[in-house]
């Protein structure tokens, strides 16, 4: 019985190496409160509900008897905001300000100019009340043509579809939005993550082929993918077996050296039977020796080493064996070992991070002490209100600045 046998039997030494485990939360959505704006949505919510106080009552009765009345009457702006900022999860309230919004929509069809952008304020009430179904309908819905036609109206369905696996959904609202292609763009970028997310979930032939011909014409159309996105085509080739096109992705994805960056290079190597290309990686990230400018961050998971370990059972060679017994061993001893799995990296959420303001153009700037930290590219905050000007689609001043996507993952 060779090395690898005796070590994969019984009380095997790599299982006890993977005995000690930290527990990581399940997470089940891609961006956070601060990213879509909820949190300052819930505050605006609050001072709006303290401002009503015991006259709420009143107010809506007020807005119910408009609604009601036999002569059409406009529904101000500033109504509208104190319904949104106020509505609670019970059918009247909601289906009182569904009403209020297709009327005010349909009385400012030709008032677009300075006027109050509702569609990403109301999305994310109905966010707040996790309505999904309704937020799939208002997409579809004639009568509100054009109200949501912002990015971010889009963004904040498709995230709850994504929180509450409704990934054919996503698919849908992905193809309304290239339809209409907001911002002058058939491949918006946070649409784009989502999109190949719900594929990667969903993981059949299809949406395999979906998510590759998305990237490809994608760059084709000289449109920067997000990290975050090409992680998600990896990891759905290697569920589809396609470790050659996943470690093609890869090869062209610059500065991953991060843990789900080293995790998917070590699935595609075992994958394709590279053992000694998997541990060069394995070896680097328990080589403290090495020069800090080799060196790569991040943990292993328990789930790739299982993988690979497959590999070199089948191998079924002693040095490649003896090789793997050794590097587990430093894994653990340097306290490299996660039981986080692929899907835990890779659905990771993206955390927005402040930057200081220093002009108003984009950029992309280093962060951390090692060179081959990955940059993190500044996106723009989704805020309460959205103000346009002369009908633009997502124009509002003062917008803060924020890296978006956080590629530590």
């Amino acid at each position: 019985m060779n090395t690898l046998r005796r070590c994969v039997t019984g009380n095997s030494l790599i299982n006890r190496l993977l005995q000690e485990k930290r527990t990581v939360a399940s997470v089940r959505f891609l961006y956070n409160d601060q990213f879509l704006g909820i949190d300052k949505y819930v505050d605006a919510r609050q001072r709006t509900i303290s401002r009503l106080g015991s006259m709420r009552g009143n107010f809506y009765n007020r807005m119910k008897a408009q609604l009601n009345s036999p002569v059409p009457s406009m529904i101000f702006t500033e109504d509208l905001k104190t319904v949104i900022h106020s509505c609670e999860d019970v059918p009247e309230d909601i289906e009182m300000c569904v009403q209020m919004m297709k009327r005010f929509h349909k009385q400012n069809k030709e008032l677009r100019f300075g006027t109050f952008v509702f569609g990403p304020v109301a999305m994310r009430l109905f966010y707040y009340l996790k309505k999904q179904e309704m937020m799939h309908e208002f997409l579809k819905n004639p009568e509100l043509e054009g109200f949501f036609d912002q990015l971010k109206s889009y963004y904040l369905s498709m995230d709850l579809y994504f929180k509450n696996d409704k990934y054919q959904e996503i698919l849908d609202a992905f193809d309304i939005l290239q339809s209409k292609k907001l911002a002058e763009t058939m491949f918006p970028r946070e649409g784009l993550v989502l999109t190949v997310g719900a594929c990667y979930k969903l993981n059949t032939p299809e949406t395999y082929k979906r998510a590759t011909d998305l990237i490809t014409h994608a760059r084709e159309a000289r449109v920067p993918v997000l990290r975050k996105a090409l992680g998600f085509v990896v990891a759905l080739s290697l569920n589809q077996n396609r470790p050659d096109t996943a470690l093609e992705i890869l090869s062209n994805i610059d500065r991953y050296n991060n843990t789900t960056g080293n995790n998917l290079k070590v699935l595609c190597f075992a994958g394709m039977d590279r053992l000694q290309d998997a541990f060069d990686v394995l070896r680097r990230v328990t080589d403290q020796d090495a020069p800090v400018v080799s060196r790569i961050r991040g943990e292993i998971c328990q789930s790739t080493l299982d993988t690979l370990q497959k590999a070199v059972e089948k191998a079924d060679d002693k040095e490649s064996s003896h090789i793997f017994e050794q590097l587990c061993r430093s894994l653990k001893e340097s306290n490299s070992i996660t039981n986080q799995t692929i899907d835990d990296l890779v659905c990771a959420p993206i955390e927005p991070r402040v930057f200081p303001r220093e002009g108003d153009s984009f950029s992309f700037r280093p962060r951390g002490r090692f060179p081959d930290q990955p940059f993190r590219e500044r996106e723009r905050s989704f805020q309460d209100g959205e103000q346009s000007f002369g009908g633009g689609q997502d124009s509002a001043p003062r917008r803060r600045r924020f890296a978006g996507l956080s590629d530590e993952y």
